[in-house]
């Protein structure tokens, strides 16, 4: 092999090749900062993280918090059922995949399938390092290590291991699923080991949980020390020792402690880096997959849609039939809704949903219905942060089909109707994600008869979010929409997600435009329903609520299609030459 006249071995050539990748990612980076958008993100994210930073316990050396010696514990046990979530559902291709020119040039040239793991190892570490300086940043010195770079260090050592332990698993996965029972049998000791983790972590949740609840009158602390003393047992510490050796460095705070537990943290990355590269056979099949996985998902893309995540094999079958006749606005609302999922994955969202009310509502029921209500807190909390931050996470909508402009603008639609339906997606999509965890938190304050909200508030509360959230969401992410026709230059376009500081300055960015867009969309509705609210409870009482509520959903109504009339007006005549709508 020879490069620029010069002869290179396979490992000089793999190293030119992501110097030069790394290279060219930060010279676009660079050249990025002319944009206005770009360079304002920096400047926003930088401050934001210089904010975060300034507001850290500066106390290095600082003895450890009363909760400090519980951190190993915590951690260790978060790590245990990220594991067991790994290895159970998740299906880690991204990592593996090789973009159509590296499977042309690199696959066919002779190179050992083990040079290419390496490659892809060493390709992984540019994420891991960012990852690494923000939780170095954001963990607390007074807890998690007295030194800066004893906490990065450890930080690293931890996400590399977790890395490769994802790919050893994904390994695993594609053996078992392709080969059956000699697959099974080839991985009997990885499957081995995760049958025993699992066992052992369901008989102690059974055998320990009374004692734990038990100590949960003693505060924090007392029940802290109960779960300690349930995982203090032969088995236990035998089963979860590589646990405890992965996140140990983190919690130290002398230097000599920190050097006694990095050498065990050391040694299992080492040997996690053995098991991923002898996976060779296995390595090549799952590569394989994910590789043509990801051509099949950009020729989906260029053509206008989105392919699910598998090999081979028919497609399932979408949410609902698309009917030859009707709207045509109709195909594409049906369009965007398969691009989030199909039938099946629906259907098994809601098969989860289903059961985790159910066992909601038996725990709130029960003499331990706090942690129910600890629960429904936290739902509640996220539901109510979705209302913001909730259209930055679901963009099947004109944010991703911009990059289509040309094909929608042959469409022989209106304007009108392409934006209505783009958004109609959109918002169906996050009001069920919103209805979801509303469902959820109303099921975990059921048992709850003593709380300041009467179960009577709490039912009227439910049955306004699902008339009102989608009314709002219809509002919130047509004004998304219309930024990015508006303003495509300042708004990311496309389904891939930025990385970096300047995303984070983007986000917060973005956050903060949209709450007060928001908050001005909604002050005439609230106040026409707060108007007819007060007229019509001297009469009704609280049941003024009921056309309180209907005014309100008719005033964003009548908002919304003032909007939408102008904004269908502005798709109809966008410049597609001079739109500046670039991918991000």
């Amino acid at each position: 092999m020879t490069l620029a006249g010069r002869p290179h071995g396979t490992t000089s050539a793999f190293t030119f090749l992501a110097i030069r990748g790394a290279s060219n990612a930060f010279r676009r980076k660079l050249a990025q900062l002319k944009n206005p958008r770009y360079a304002l993100a920096l400047i926003f994210g930088a401050l934001y993280m210089w904010s975060v930073l300034g507001r850290r316990d500066r106390a290095v050396g600082a003895p450890p918090g009363p909760l400090a010696t519980h951190v190993e514990l915590l951690a260790a046990i978060g790590l245990g059922l990220l594991v067991l979530w790994l290895w159970a559902f998740s299906r880690d291709r991204r990592a593996l995949a090789f973009s159509p020119a590296e499977v042309a040039f690199l696959f066919t040239a002779p190179v050992p399938r083990r040079t290419l793991i390496q490659y892809k190892l060493i390709r992984a570490q540019a994420v891991i390092l960012l990852n690494t300086l923000l939780w170095s940043v954001l963990l607390s010195p007074a807890r998690f290590g007295a030194h800066a770079w004893m906490r990065g260090i450890s930080v690293w050592l931890l996400l590399s291991t977790l890395h490769l332990h994802r790919l050893g698993a994904s390994f695993v996965r594609t053996s078992v699923v392709e080969h059956r029972g000699a697959g099974l049998r080839h991985r009997l000791v990885s499957v081995a080991a995760l049958a025993i983790i699992a066992g052992t972590l369901i008989t102690m949740a059974v055998t320990s949980l009374p004692a734990v609840l038990a100590a949960r009158g003693g505060g924090l602390g007392a029940t802290l020390d109960a779960l300690a003393i349930a995982f203090s047992g032969r088995l236990p510490s035998i089963v979860f020792a590589p646990l405890y050796v992965a996140v140990r460095p983190i919690a130290q705070h002398a230097p000599s402690e920190w050097v006694r537990t990095l050498i065990p943290a050391v040694m299992l990355l080492l040997v996690h880096y053995v098991w991923v590269v002898r996976s060779d056979a296995a390595f090549e099949e799952a590569a394989a997959e994910a590789s043509v996985t990801r051509a099949r998902q950009i020729d989906a893309i260029r053509r206008g849609a989105r392919v699910p995540d598998r090999s081979a094999g028919a497609l399932p079958p979408p949410l609902f039939a698309l009917q030859p006749r009707g709207r045509p606005a109709t195909a594409i609302f049906w369009k965007n809704l398969i691009s989030v999922g199909r039938r099946r994955r629906y259907v098994r969202l809601c098969v989860v949903w289903a059961l985790a009310v159910a066992a909601l509502a038996f725990v709130s029921l029960h003499p331990v219905g706090a942690i129910a209500q600890t629960a429904g807190t936290l739902l509640a909390t996220w539901a109510a942060l979705s209302l913001v931050a909730g259209p930055q996470w679901v963009r099947n909508d004109l944010r991703t089909d911009l990059l289509r402009l040309e094909l929608l603008r042959s469409y022989p639609v209106r304007g009108t109707d392409i934006v209505a339906a783009e958004t109609a997606a959109s918002t169906a999509v996050l009001t069920a994600v919103q209805l979801a965890l509303v469902t959820l938190a109303y099921a975990a304050f059921l048992g709850d008869h003593g709380a300041a909200i009467s179960p009577a508030v709490r039912t009227f509360g439910l049955l306004a979010a699902l008339a009102v959230l989608p009314a709002v969401n219809f509002l919130g992410l047509l004004a998304q929409n219309g930024a990015a026709l508006l303003f495509p230059a300042w708004i990311r376009i496309g389904s891939g997600r930025g990385g970096g500081v300047e995303a984070i300055g983007q986000n917060m960015l973005t956050l903060v435009a949209y709450a007060l867009v928001l908050v001005v969309g909604l002050l005439v509705p609230v106040f026409l329903g707060g108007v007819a609210f007060w007229l019509t409870r001297m009469v009704a009482g609280t049941w003024g609520l009921v056309p309180a509520v209907g005014v309100l959903i008719g005033a964003i109504a009548a908002e919304c299609a003032v909007l939408l009339r102008w904004l269908g007006r502005v798709f109809e005549r966008i410049d597609i030459a001079e739109s500046g709508i670039v991918a991000v």
